[in-house]
């Protein structure tokens, strides 16, 4: 099979098994490759190049890596993925250069326990258009960079050292975005209650409030797992889950959520 750097972990895997273990074997970095269940969340949106840049190793090694166990590595033409990249690192290093952009640096709160993703999706509604946001972070934050980006901004990841530095650029863009058709519904509490009440699917409750993150997003996507099709999953949770809600939607779950108060929040989850 021919790769390059677009090459997607998960086709890598689907291909060849062996691939975990070859990649996991660079650096302690990889090692959540070898969880199934992480493995199932990000092999699907890291390529080979994000690999690298999460793993903090030349992309070279991890094609090397891979040609040991059979791939060929595909020389061919700059891809369209890779334009589009240059000129988008292009506009968010325009932006930097310029001083037009802002920081906020999320380590003190992560070393506190809580979740910064209100405060960075309330500085990036501050931004003006051609201003960039830096999220300062010690690891690369797939899923938010995900989240922003489906929202229309563009993004960059630098790391200096054991430094991780996000960048979200505001564009004119942003405004001409349709939001996609969400099923994903916040509800009061009566209604919730009554939805759980009339629901003729047989429920299975779990509750991951004592849970430390990212176990979590992690326990509810392995319930999810084997869930059937006459059940739906009950939670018990302390916020909403944010970074879950888009796997969520991925995978066609429909998602009931209400918020109790701002340390207890029920989620009914089926597809």
């Amino acid at each position: 099979m021919k790769i390059n750097k677009q090459t997607k972990i998960s086709t890598l895997i689907k291909e060849n098994q062996e691939t975990i273990e070859a990649i996991a074997s660079i650096s302690s970095h990889f090692n959540k490759l070898r969880n199934p269940l992480l493995r199932k969340i990000l092999a699907s949106r890291v390529t080979i190049e994000d690999a690298a840049r999460i793993g903090k190793c030349d992309v070279n090694i991890l094609f090397k890596k891979l040609a040991d166990i059979g791939f060929e590595i595909e020389t061919s033409p700059m891809l369209k993925e890779e334009k589009n990249e240059i000129l988008q690192n292009s506009a968010i290093l325009e932006a930097i250069n310029s001083s037009k952009f802002s920081t906020l640096d999320v380590r003190p709160a992560l070393a506190k326990g809580e979740d910064p993703f209100k405060n960075i999706m309330e500085a990036l509604k501050t931004l003006k258009e051609g201003y960039a946001l830096e999220v300062i972070n010690t690891f690369e934050p797939t899923p938010l960079i995900k989240i922003v980006n489906s929202k229309g901004y563009l993004s960059m990841v630098e790391t200096k050292k054991d430094t991780v530095f996000t960048y979200f650029l505001k564009v004119a863009e942003i405004e001409k975005i349709q939001p996609a058709e969400t099923s994903t519904f916040k509800i009061s509490n009566d209604a919730f209650e009554e939805k759980k009440a009339n629901c003729k699917k047989e429920i299975h409750e779990i509750d991951v409030r004592n849970l430390e993150m990212p176990l979590p997003m992690l326990t509810i996507l392995q319930e999810l797992e084997s869930l059937k099709e006459n059940e739906v999953l009950y939670v018990h949770h302390k916020k909403i889950p944010q970074y879950l809600l888009p796997e969520l939607e991925e995978r066609k779950f429909k998602t009931w959520i209400t918020e109790i108060n701002s340390e207890n929040v029920k989620l009914l989850i089926h597809k």
